[in-house]
């Protein structure tokens, strides 16, 4: 019998996954890895393009939130039984891998630290939304060489520069990766990270390279304006009172559909005011006018009363976003 093509393959690991079928996506997993197919390559060419799929259908409105977790699930625990199958070192560089402050995509840190597991250094995954203050003890009793730190959506961007703050209040240098840092990585720089790398196989030779000879000069992340860091503090009032307004008609969609395009609109508006550019929120006004939809709201709607909503007291966002509709142009 034929070798099944990519195609093929490609195709069961995803039937498999949207399916939340973890026995049978394992199965797939190891049977691959028993035809050769190399361990970085079964996790970031087949595995992770199949919970891609995943996350397509969910955008288009296909998949459920409760069925988009069961396909993420699948894929998280076949990577999870991988990484145990693997013996963890007691003596070999230290890396802690995790997502960066209210980021809960988890799965592109557990696939990075099943792979640097399986290249033999000692890894330490800490999942998803990892807050700061628990992030920066920990790594003191720790001490690790290395901070691996994954940002999916530029919403997340304050939280991963203050994960990276905590990283470097005890010496502990940061290589960062994920969409949220733009093309290239040109937002990196702006969290204060020490690094940036386009794909995990890039890692080893940073990673090796600050074993041996550490970071000189730690990065420094770009300074929070008084009028970003009072819109911080204020970010569940201002989900709320966008949220109200949207919601006062009553009716359907249920209210959190929209508390979470509001948060997530915020979200990216604060890391557009970080990195002094209107992308980031440009970006989310694109995703909400192609995934609101889907859910029956209005993407532009949300948009239009955030800003009302910032009109006074935070005009410096109110103006980010208000420009970033205008780049956008009718939806």
């Amino acid at each position: 019998m034929n070798a099944p093509s990519f195609s093929e393959i490609e195709l069961a690991l995803t039937a498999a996954a949207l399916n939340g079928d973890a026995a049978g996506l394992y199965r797939l997993a190891t049977g691959l890895i028993d035809e050769g197919v190399a361990f970085d390559s079964l996790l970031f060419d087949y595995l992770i393009p199949a919970e891609r799929e995943v996350g397509r259908r969910w955008q288009q409105g296909d998949y459920l939130v409760a069925e988009e977790h069961a396909a993420t699930a699948a894929v998280e625990t076949v990577i999870s039984l991988l990484g145990g199958m693997l013996d963890q070192p007691t003596d070999s560089t230290h890396v802690v891998v995790a997502a960066a402050e209210g980021d809960e995509h988890s799965l592109p840190g557990r696939a990075v630290a099943a792979y640097l597991l399986f290249l033999g250094y000692r890894t330490t995954f800490l999942g998803g939304s990892v807050p700061a203050t628990d992030l920066g003890e920990f790594l003191e009793a720790e001490r690790p060489q290395a901070l691996v730190l994954s940002c999916a959506i530029t919403s997340h961007l304050v939280g991963a520069r203050s994960m990276i703050a905590a990283a470097h209040a005890v010496e502990v240098p940061v290589v960062v990766g994920g969409n949220a840092f733009g093309a290239d990585g040109r937002w990196a720089d702006a969290t204060g990270a020490d690094a940036w790398v386009s794909s995990p196989r890039e890692l080893p030779t940073m990673i090796d390279q600050w074993a041996d000879s550490g970071v000189t000069g730690l990065g420094e992340a770009n300074e929070l304006s008084s009028g970003l860091a009072d819109l911080i503090s204020h970010r569940s009032e201002i989900v709320a009172r966008t949220e109200n307004v949207l919601t006062r008609d009553g009716g359907t969609p249920a209210a959190t559909t929209y508390r979470d395009a509001a948060n997530v609109l915020l979200g990216a508006v604060e890391a557009s005011l970080l990195v002094g550019d209107e992308e980031p929120a440009l970006d989310m006004i694109r995703w909400l006018r192609s995934a609101a939809p889907a859910r029956g709201i209005d993407g532009d709607g949300v948009v239009t009363v955030l800003i009302e909503v910032l009109d006074v007291p935070w005009p410096e966002a109110r103006d980010m976003l208000a420009n970033a509709l205008r780049a956008a142009g009718s939806g």
